[in-house]
């Protein structure tokens, strides 16, 4: 018998619950080695369900289990999460500087007429 089994491969709604039919990340691109963590603990307790039963039907255990998006390059993504972030708070100051600005000329406006 094998030890733990603790590290698993995850997607949403790319696989039936049959054996054979895993359908999640890139499954079918061979230069796959690697996976991102998955970072959101709201998903992390139905992929722990996932392992309970995965551990019932096929008689394995899972001690400490960690999810994973099964992918190419994980950097590439941390990358595309940076610069997704970069143009988000780029943004938020803008809208900042525009409501500030909008909020300045309302003011002059109105002590001018004062």
């Amino acid at each position: 018998a094998t030890g733990s089994y603790d590290y698993w491969a995850i997607g949403l709604n790319c696989c039936s619950g049959a054996a054979n039919d895993f359908h999640c990340g890139e499954y079918d691109n061979p230069q796959a080695h690697a996976g991102l963590r998955i970072m959101r603990e709201d998903q992390r307790a139905f992929y722990r369900l996932a392992v309970q039963q995965a551990e019932a039907a096929y008689n394995i255990r899972s001690v400490h289990p960690m999810f994973f998006y099964w992918m190419q390059d994980p950097h590439q993504e941390m990358e595309s999460y940076r610069d997704d972030t970069m143009r988000s708070y780029i943004l938020g100051i803008l809208a900042f500087f525009a409501f500030q600005l909008f909020a300045m000329i309302v003011a002059v406006v109105v002590f001018t007429k004062l």
